[in-house]
């Protein structure tokens, strides 16, 4: 029987100030802002340069796991590495064994993946041809250089006065009610607060701290956040480099749902990874692998449905059904605009959300 939920966003604001008192956090954390925390925070992560989530999670059944080994070839991670995990009452799956802290997530239910997520429009290119990674991203770039997701904020914002604020160590942040005279103290505000109680002080936890930091100054009705998280590029070493990556994230993202938690603040902030693409499943001469189409994403916060596997995971045989290319470049099941629309609406932008079937990973 999985854990119950945690405490309902009802109750957060409640419970914040006693919260941050125990931590010692009052000095940083005023009634004041307490009391205008936002009503929601969407946090994406995004892994630059094409994620190859083939190793992220994998199916650890007999059939599974043997066409996943066969495909990956010398990129295949051991079965008796894999983190175990249950999907409903009999698939097994399995995460990178630098995603421990992610596994634990998931088994508390805070944390969900949505399988073999990418775009489904006729201007997609899959492997094989000289992709450009901006042509790919999910995002919106605005005057002077902002860049946030694609649905944090309207086309017909003021080119004069983007409703996205950079907030340093490459995070963006978008808020519909965002004032140019809040910039300046909030952006002191964050410089001087401190650190995420991380395991390991890395770039990533650094950005996430200043996520925290903008969250905890309030003010905001609905804020989304953008993390560049680089080093997916793995068409070399990709074992080696790929474990190096997943360990930051697991580290910094485990930290961040824990920071959040003790804030009383857990129900209110959903985060995402997103990314260009997937990796083909076939490894190249290189020890890496190159780009491709279909991947999986990962859901947390005290919102997310989690403990369980969304959409339909790819046959992971190289030229099966699902197999676009004939070397592991997944079709995707679940389209992109349905993941960012599900996301929208949680978020209250109801206008992209009309025009999607939403999946149901996140409560409502």
């Amino acid at each position: 029987m999985k854990p119950a939920k945690h405490t309902s966003r009802r109750t957060f604001l409640n419970i914040g100030a006693g919260t941050a008192a125990a931590f010692g956090l009052s000095e940083v954390l005023s009634p004041v802002s307490l009391a205008a925390s936002p009503n929601r925070a969407v946090v994406c992560v995004y892994l630059l340069g094409g994620n190859d989530s083939n190793n992220m999670i994998v199916p650890l059944d007999s059939p599974g796991y043997d066409a996943y080994a066969r495909g990956r070839g010398v990129l295949a991670l051991p079965k008796a590495a894999l983190l175990p995990v249950q999907d409903g009452a009999s698939a097994q799956y399995g995460f990178h064994p630098n995603l421990p802290g992610l596994r634990d997530l998931y088994n508390q239910n805070a944390l969900a993946v949505v399988a073999n997520v990418g775009r489904t429009d006729s201007g997609h290119r899959i492997a094989g041809d000289a992709s450009d990674h901006i042509r790919e991203m999910q995002l919106h770039f605005l005057p002077d250089g902002y860049l946030t997701p694609s649905w944090a904020v309207s086309d017909a914002a003021d080119p004069a006065s983007p409703p996205v604020l950079a907030l340093g160590h490459g995070v963006s942040m978008a808020a519909p009610d965002m004032q140019p005279a809040r910039h300046r103290s909030l952006a002191g505000n964050i410089a001087a607060a401190p650190p995420l109680r991380a395991l390991a002080v890395t770039p990533l936890a650094r950005q996430l701290s200043t996520v925290v930091s903008a969250i905890r100054q309030g003010g905001f009705s609905r804020q989304v956040f953008l993390v560049p998280f680089g080093g997916f590029e793995t068409n070399r070493d990709q074992l080696n480099r790929q474990a190096a990556l997943f360990a930051e994230l697991d580290g910094a993202l485990t930290a961040f749902y824990r920071e959040l938690s003790d804030l009383g603040m857990a129900d209110a902030v959903t985060l995402y990874t997103d990314t260009e693409f997937n990796r083909t499943l076939a490894p190249n001469q290189f020890g890496g692998s190159d780009h491709a189409w279909g991947g999986h994403q990962l859901v947390l916060g005290g919102a997310t449905l989690g403990g369980r596997i969304y959409g339909r995971f790819p046959s992971l045989e190289v030229g099966g059904p699902d197999d676009a290319a004939r070397n592991g470049t997944w079709t995707p099941s679940t389209a992109s605009t349905r993941f960012a629309a599900t996301l929208a609406y949680w978020y209250g932008n109801t206008d992209l959300a009309a025009a999607q079937t939403r999946l149901d990973f996140l409560t409502q």
